[in-house]
């Protein structure tokens, strides 16, 4: 049998356990060394029941693309809100692995503990990877705040129904809705912000999750994966 989500039943209480026990994994400390020499951006794009990741690898504080990986995951569960990363993680992890130098930090285009069991998609990627990582969500998915920001480069604190703190609602630009920043693992609460605030180049998106957005986005259109470094210069 299966229940309304179309999972078979009884599947979906064990997706919710195991984001459980990823979330008391989870470190809310620097887990990364200083100064940051690397950071890198993940997305995931879909083409039928095929998820594409893309892993950007770029030079830090210049933003200097290094590197590209991106990979193809077959998809064998449905878009359920909340439990998106058991169908984007495994494509994210495999862009990640592809890489040959391991980022300092990873910038996540998902929810970090912004989500109802604290464990969106950047937690579970940093927990199972055992990497650092923040999350940059488009749009709320969970949580409160009490004032919306108004000018670009401002902020205002996310929190839980018990008040404890989520992340950031932060406007990253003009005339665009403001964005979600919220630690993944093994990043402070202050460290997601700054780190996310100086990736961020004139677009709504910071620059690695923007550039990953836009190469899963092709490896979907054109059907194909790949694994490449850029030349230097």
């Amino acid at each position: 049998m299966r229940d309304r989500t179309g999972l078979p039943e009884g599947l979906l209480k064990k997706l919710e356990k195991t984001q459980l026990t990823l979330a008391s994994k989870v470190v809310l400390e620097d887990g990364f060394k200083e100064p940051i020499e690397l950071v890198a951006g993940v997305d995931v794009a879909f083409r039928g029941d095929v998820a594409y990741g893309a892993c950007v690898l770029l030079s830090y504080p210049d933003l200097r693309v290094l590197e590209v990986s991106t990979s193809e995951v077959e998809v064998r569960l449905p878009y359920v809100p909340g439990f998106l990363a058991f169908r984007e993680v495994p494509a994210m992890l495999k862009a990640l692995r592809g890489l040959s130098k391991k980022p300092d930090v990873v910038l996540v285009d998902a929810q970090g503990i912004a989500h109802p069991r604290r464990c969106g998609e950047a937690t579970h990627l940093g927990v199972v990877a055992c990497v650092p990582t923040v999350g940059v969500a488009k749009r709320k998915l969970y949580g409160r705040y009490r004032l919306e920001p108004l000018w670009p480069d401002t902020w205002t604190l996310l929190y839980d129904d018990e008040g404890r703190p989520l992340g950031f609602i932060y406007l990253s630009k003009a005339r665009c809705r403001p964005i979600v920043i919220s630690p993944g693992h093994l990043v402070s609460f202050s460290s997601a912000l700054k780190i996310a605030r100086s990736c961020v180049r004139g677009h709504k998106l910071p620059e690695p999750t923007r550039l990953a957005h836009l190469k899963a986005s092709e490896a979907a259109r054109s059907g194909g994966s790949s694994s490449l470094r850029s030349r230097p210069g």
